[in-house]
Protein backbone atom coordinates (compact mmCIF):
# COMPACT_ATOMS: atom_id res chain seq x y z
CA UNK A 1 0.00 0.00 0.00
CA UNK A 2 1.37 3.38 -1.05
CA UNK A 3 0.51 6.90 1.04
CA UNK A 4 -1.88 8.68 -1.12
CA UNK A 5 -0.78 12.16 -2.51
CA UNK A 6 -2.51 14.70 -4.13
CA UNK A 7 -6.15 14.17 -4.59
CA UNK A 8 -6.76 15.48 -7.32
CA UNK A 9 -4.02 13.15 -9.36
CA UNK A 10 -5.21 10.58 -7.88
CA UNK A 11 -9.21 11.19 -8.45
CA UNK A 12 -7.84 10.71 -12.11
CA UNK A 13 -5.74 7.97 -11.44
CA UNK A 14 -8.88 6.04 -10.10
CA UNK A 15 -11.20 7.03 -12.86
CA UNK A 16 -8.83 5.80 -15.39
CA UNK A 17 -8.52 2.05 -13.21
CA UNK A 18 -12.22 2.45 -13.64
CA UNK A 19 -12.84 2.86 -17.07
CA UNK A 20 -9.55 0.04 -17.48
CA UNK A 21 -11.53 -2.65 -15.43
CA UNK A 22 -14.82 -1.08 -17.68
CA UNK A 23 -12.89 -2.24 -20.99
CA UNK A 24 -11.09 -5.63 -19.20
CA UNK A 25 -14.94 -6.73 -17.72
CA UNK A 26 -16.63 -6.17 -21.45
CA UNK A 27 -13.52 -8.24 -23.05
CA UNK A 28 -14.02 -10.99 -20.20
CA UNK A 29 -17.15 -11.76 -21.04
CA UNK A 30 -16.49 -12.82 -24.67
CA UNK A 31 -15.21 -16.08 -22.38
CA UNK A 32 -19.28 -16.77 -21.29
CA UNK A 33 -22.51 -17.03 -22.88
CA UNK A 34 -25.26 -14.52 -21.73
CA UNK A 35 -27.27 -17.28 -21.12
CA UNK A 36 -24.87 -18.53 -17.95
CA UNK A 37 -26.04 -15.10 -15.81
CA UNK A 38 -27.85 -16.38 -13.19
CA UNK A 39 -29.45 -14.47 -10.12
CA UNK A 40 -27.04 -15.26 -7.64
CA UNK A 41 -24.32 -14.01 -10.66
CA UNK A 42 -26.22 -11.21 -11.19
CA UNK A 43 -27.26 -9.93 -7.76
CA UNK A 44 -24.26 -10.40 -6.31
CA UNK A 45 -22.34 -8.06 -8.84
CA UNK A 46 -25.14 -5.36 -8.89
CA UNK A 47 -24.93 -5.28 -4.63
CA UNK A 48 -21.23 -5.28 -4.69
CA UNK A 49 -21.17 -2.24 -7.22
CA UNK A 50 -23.68 -0.34 -3.85
CA UNK A 51 -21.17 -2.21 -1.27
CA UNK A 52 -17.89 -0.83 -3.06
CA UNK A 53 -19.67 2.39 -3.60
CA UNK A 54 -19.69 2.78 0.24
CA UNK A 55 -16.27 1.57 0.94
CA UNK A 56 -14.70 4.31 -1.13
CA UNK A 57 -16.90 6.96 -0.29
CA UNK A 58 -15.58 5.66 3.92
CA UNK A 59 -11.95 5.19 2.81
CA UNK A 60 -11.53 8.73 0.51
CA UNK A 61 -12.63 10.51 4.02
CA UNK A 62 -9.57 9.32 5.27
CA UNK A 63 -6.76 10.21 2.98
CA UNK A 64 -6.08 13.37 4.74
CA UNK A 65 -5.45 14.71 8.55
CA UNK A 66 -4.87 10.92 9.53
CA UNK A 67 -1.81 8.48 10.31
CA UNK A 68 0.34 7.65 7.44
CA UNK A 69 -1.02 3.36 7.98
CA UNK A 70 -4.55 4.49 7.58
CA UNK A 71 -4.21 7.04 4.25
CA UNK A 72 -2.46 3.89 2.62
CA UNK A 73 -5.44 1.15 3.68
CA UNK A 74 -7.64 3.80 2.10
CA UNK A 75 -5.91 4.08 -0.58
CA UNK A 76 -5.62 0.79 -1.51
CA UNK A 77 -9.45 0.64 -1.05
CA UNK A 78 -10.29 2.97 -2.87
CA UNK A 79 -7.85 1.89 -5.71
CA UNK A 80 -8.77 -2.16 -5.77
CA UNK A 81 -12.62 -1.23 -5.61
CA UNK A 82 -12.69 1.38 -8.11
CA UNK A 83 -11.12 -1.44 -10.49
CA UNK A 84 -13.46 -4.07 -9.44
CA UNK A 85 -15.96 -1.90 -10.43
CA UNK A 86 -15.34 -1.25 -13.74
CA UNK A 87 -15.01 -4.96 -14.00
CA UNK A 88 -18.18 -5.41 -12.25
CA UNK A 89 -20.14 -2.95 -14.80
CA UNK A 90 -18.35 -4.59 -17.77
CA UNK A 91 -19.74 -7.68 -16.85
CA UNK A 92 -23.36 -6.36 -16.27
CA UNK A 93 -23.00 -4.24 -19.67
CA UNK A 94 -21.47 -6.73 -21.77
CA UNK A 95 -24.61 -9.83 -20.24
CA UNK A 96 -26.95 -6.39 -21.63
CA UNK A 97 -28.49 -6.99 -17.64
CA UNK A 98 -29.15 -3.80 -15.92
CA UNK A 99 -26.66 -2.19 -13.89
CA UNK A 100 -29.37 -1.13 -11.21
CA UNK A 101 -32.88 -2.69 -10.50
CA UNK A 102 -35.50 -2.08 -7.86
CA UNK A 103 -36.15 -3.94 -4.80
CA UNK A 104 -34.04 -4.72 -1.72
CA UNK A 105 -30.66 -5.18 -2.60
CA UNK A 106 -29.63 -8.30 -0.78
CA UNK A 107 -33.42 -9.91 -2.51
CA UNK A 108 -30.76 -12.68 -4.39
CA UNK A 109 -29.70 -13.60 -1.34
CA UNK A 110 -33.10 -13.94 0.09
CA UNK A 111 -34.65 -16.09 -2.95
CA UNK A 112 -31.82 -18.37 -3.61
CA UNK A 113 -32.89 -21.99 -3.60
CA UNK A 114 -30.92 -25.07 -2.90
CA UNK A 115 -28.59 -23.63 -0.47
CA UNK A 116 -26.88 -26.28 1.65
CA UNK A 117 -24.10 -24.58 3.43
CA UNK A 118 -24.80 -23.89 7.13
CA UNK A 119 -22.97 -20.61 6.91
CA UNK A 120 -24.87 -19.72 3.82
CA UNK A 121 -28.15 -20.65 5.20
CA UNK A 122 -27.50 -18.69 8.16
CA UNK A 123 -26.47 -15.38 6.10
CA UNK A 124 -29.77 -16.08 4.26
CA UNK A 125 -31.94 -16.01 6.82
CA UNK A 126 -30.03 -12.61 8.14
CA UNK A 127 -30.86 -10.94 5.18
CA UNK A 128 -34.27 -12.28 5.32
CA UNK A 129 -34.52 -11.00 8.67
CA UNK A 130 -33.25 -7.43 7.83
CA UNK A 131 -35.68 -7.13 4.88
CA UNK A 132 -32.76 -7.55 2.35
CA UNK A 133 -31.35 -4.46 3.20
CA UNK A 134 -27.53 -4.26 2.30
CA UNK A 135 -25.21 -6.22 4.74
CA UNK A 136 -22.69 -4.31 6.76
CA UNK A 137 -23.58 -0.44 5.28
CA UNK A 138 -22.85 1.58 7.61
CA UNK A 139 -25.90 3.85 8.20
CA UNK A 140 -25.95 7.87 7.44
CA UNK A 141 -25.60 8.19 11.10
CA UNK A 142 -22.59 6.38 11.42
CA UNK A 143 -21.13 8.20 7.82
CA UNK A 144 -21.89 11.69 9.40
CA UNK A 145 -19.89 10.51 13.08
CA UNK A 146 -17.33 9.16 10.82
CA UNK A 147 -17.13 12.50 8.82
CA UNK A 148 -17.59 15.17 12.11
CA UNK A 149 -14.90 13.06 14.22
CA UNK A 150 -11.13 13.11 13.74
CA UNK A 151 -7.86 12.24 15.15
CA UNK A 152 -7.53 8.94 16.62
CA UNK A 153 -11.61 8.96 17.35
CA UNK A 154 -12.33 9.05 13.52
CA UNK A 155 -9.34 6.32 12.78
CA UNK A 156 -10.75 3.68 15.26
CA UNK A 157 -14.66 4.40 13.96
CA UNK A 158 -13.60 4.00 10.17
CA UNK A 159 -11.41 0.88 11.14
CA UNK A 160 -14.72 -0.40 13.28
CA UNK A 161 -16.91 0.30 10.44
CA UNK A 162 -14.90 -1.08 7.59
CA UNK A 163 -14.26 -4.41 9.84
CA UNK A 164 -17.96 -4.57 9.38
CA UNK A 165 -18.38 -3.84 5.81
CA UNK A 166 -15.92 -6.32 4.72
CA UNK A 167 -17.42 -8.81 6.79
CA UNK A 168 -20.59 -8.99 5.47
CA UNK A 169 -18.85 -8.40 1.62
CA UNK A 170 -17.19 -11.99 2.88
CA UNK A 171 -20.66 -13.63 3.78
CA UNK A 172 -21.73 -12.22 0.13
CA UNK A 173 -18.62 -13.68 -1.51
CA UNK A 174 -18.71 -17.04 0.17
CA UNK A 175 -22.37 -17.04 -0.72
CA UNK A 176 -21.70 -16.93 -4.26
CA UNK A 177 -18.79 -19.03 -4.17
CA UNK A 178 -20.92 -21.37 -3.29
CA UNK A 179 -24.01 -21.03 -4.84
CA UNK A 180 -23.12 -19.05 -8.01
CA UNK A 181 -22.89 -20.32 -12.16
CA UNK A 182 -20.51 -18.03 -13.17
CA UNK A 183 -17.20 -18.63 -13.28
CA UNK A 184 -15.65 -15.15 -13.89
CA UNK A 185 -18.14 -13.87 -10.98
CA UNK A 186 -16.97 -16.79 -8.58
CA UNK A 187 -13.17 -15.91 -9.38
CA UNK A 188 -13.92 -12.70 -8.09
CA UNK A 189 -15.62 -13.35 -5.31
CA UNK A 190 -12.62 -15.82 -4.36
CA UNK A 191 -10.43 -12.58 -5.13
CA UNK A 192 -12.51 -10.48 -2.91
CA UNK A 193 -11.88 -13.03 0.24
CA UNK A 194 -8.83 -13.08 -0.35
CA UNK A 195 -7.80 -9.66 -0.61
CA UNK A 196 -10.00 -7.92 2.17
CA UNK A 197 -9.68 -11.40 4.52
CA UNK A 198 -6.29 -9.99 4.98
CA UNK A 199 -7.70 -6.46 5.29
CA UNK A 200 -10.00 -7.05 8.23
CA UNK A 201 -6.94 -8.86 9.96
CA UNK A 202 -4.64 -6.17 9.65
CA UNK A 203 -7.42 -3.53 10.99
CA UNK A 204 -8.17 -5.82 13.82
CA UNK A 205 -4.50 -6.24 14.44
CA UNK A 206 -4.38 -1.95 14.30
CA UNK A 207 -7.97 -1.51 16.86
CA UNK A 208 -5.84 -3.68 19.39
CA UNK A 209 -2.48 -1.51 18.94
CA UNK A 210 -5.05 1.13 19.45
CA UNK A 211 -6.65 -0.30 22.87
CA UNK A 212 -3.25 -1.34 24.05
CA UNK A 213 -1.64 2.41 23.57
Amino acid sequence: MQIPGNSLSHRFFAAVLFAIGLAIGLSYTAEESRNTLEPIDAGFTRSMLLHHAQAIQMAMLMRSNTSAEIQALAQSIVMKQTHEMGLMEGWLTAWDSPVMVDGPPMRWVEEATHVKHLDDQLFQARCKAEGGAMAGAATPQQLEQLRQSSGRAQEKLFLELMIAHHQAALSMAWFTQRNGHSNLVKGLAVSMIREQGTEIGWMHMKLKQFDNS
